[in-house]
């Protein structure tokens, strides 16, 4: 069934431009963000909230030491930077035209299997973390590993953890079994930060029909993915490549569930030299981070008219010319992952999506 839309000639009279400068506009994963000469990028491109990652295969110390850079960079460029920890920091981000920096790890490995941990980075204002990076780790499979075995003990006992002190469980590069365990054991609702549809691009990294409906069930949502071999078997997808991907999944749990997660990164091109993301890619191989079967080699085309984060305002028009109405496109933009982690971190005293 296909999602409700505007009627015919009702996306001509709205404003794109005026909807995307009002609406709450977050992208969900931003490597690249951690290269400080790009965080402007994110600003031209009228992002309210952006999520860094800030750790992932790293020790506590490591993780702790990237934390500390964040929260100095933050300070020096406190007039246009601001560390978001609430739904309401969404809103206040957009009140002071600042931009937001959600802290986001990408693996589970900053916590040393200590459980205690948790509670520190949820103090230091980490809100997002990713179960696995593709490969097994002490909490389950990832989506890359050779078997697709479930939660561990130990998972279990994280899962329970980050949802009493309300950090959201993020099942992104994460195994089949694995996230449907993890929806079972989570009394909050999970995300996928950065996530596509298989059934659209068939790749290890995109999520099945069943991951998909197992997350709206758990009140969920699922930011699309940019990176081109995960949008389309294309080389230079365009931005209507990935929307098939917002299509299909609204049609098959709603649009409730769907948001932005772009995954911009260093080795993107236009970002970095072919020889460098080739160098990257290497690397990636040989340290068993990736593999063949999901990355093909570089150069790494986003979406044509989602080149780089300063284009988000495209995504917006994108958004009414294929028939999303204002409400659904704001929902799109932001108001979707600000309603979950309202649920997770604890609610917002405004409504999601819009400055009033």
């Amino acid at each position: 069934m296909e999602p409700s839309r505007v009627a015919k000639g009702e996306e001509s009279v709205i404003d794109a431009m005026e909807l995307h400068k009002r609406s709450i506009v977050f992208d969900g994963t931003c490597p690249l963000l951690n290269d400080t000469r790009y965080i402007d990028y994110w600003r031209q491109g009228g992002v309210t909230v952006a999520a860094p990652t800030v750790a992932a295969d790293d020790d506590s110390k490591s993780a702790l030491a990237k934390i500390g850079r964040w929260f100095r960079i933050i300070r020096e460029r406190s007039d246009d930077l601001m560390h978001v920890k609430s739904t309401d920091d969404f809103l206040r981000a957009k009140s002071r035209k600042k931009l937001g920096i959600l802290f986001h790890f990408q693996n589970t490995l900053p916590l040393e299997r200590n459980l205690d941990l948790v509670g520190v980075y949820h103090a230091l204002g980490v809100r997002v973390i990713q179960l696995t990076y593709n490969v097994k780790n002490f909490v389950g499979d990832g989506c890359d590993e050779r078997t697709d075995s479930g939660l561990s003990d130990f998972g279990v006992s994280l899962i329970r953890e980050m949802n009493r002190v309300g950090i959201a469980v993020d099942l992104s590069h994460t195994g089949v079994r694995t996230t449907l365990d993890a929806m079972q054991v989570s009394e909050a609702p999970v995300v996928f930060s950065h996530g596509n549809a298989r059934s659209v691009c068939d790749n290890p990294r995109n999520l099945t029909d069943e991951q998909i409906k197992a997350l709206a069930a758990s009140r969920g949502v699922i930011g699309l993915n940019g990176f081109p071999a995960f949008v389309s078997k294309s080389a230079r997808p365009t931005l209507d490549d990935m929307l098939k991907h917002l299509d299909y999944i609204a049609d098959l749990v709603g649009i409730d569930h769907v948001g932005i997660g772009m995954d911009f990164f260093a080795g993107q091109a236009g970002i970095a030299s072919q020889q460098g993301a080739e160098q990257m890619y290497r690397s990636a191989l040989a340290r068993g981070a990736w593999k063949k079967s999901a990355y093909p080699p570089p150069p790494y085309h986003y979406p044509e008219g989602m080149e780089d984060p300063r284009s988000f305002a495209n995504l917006t028009e994108t958004l009414l010319r294929r028939g999303y109405s204002v409400e659904q496109t704001r929902k799109v933009l932001g108001a979707n992952f600000m309603r979950v982690y309202s649920e997770i971190w604890g609610c917002s005293t405004r409504p999601a999506g819009e400055l009033s």
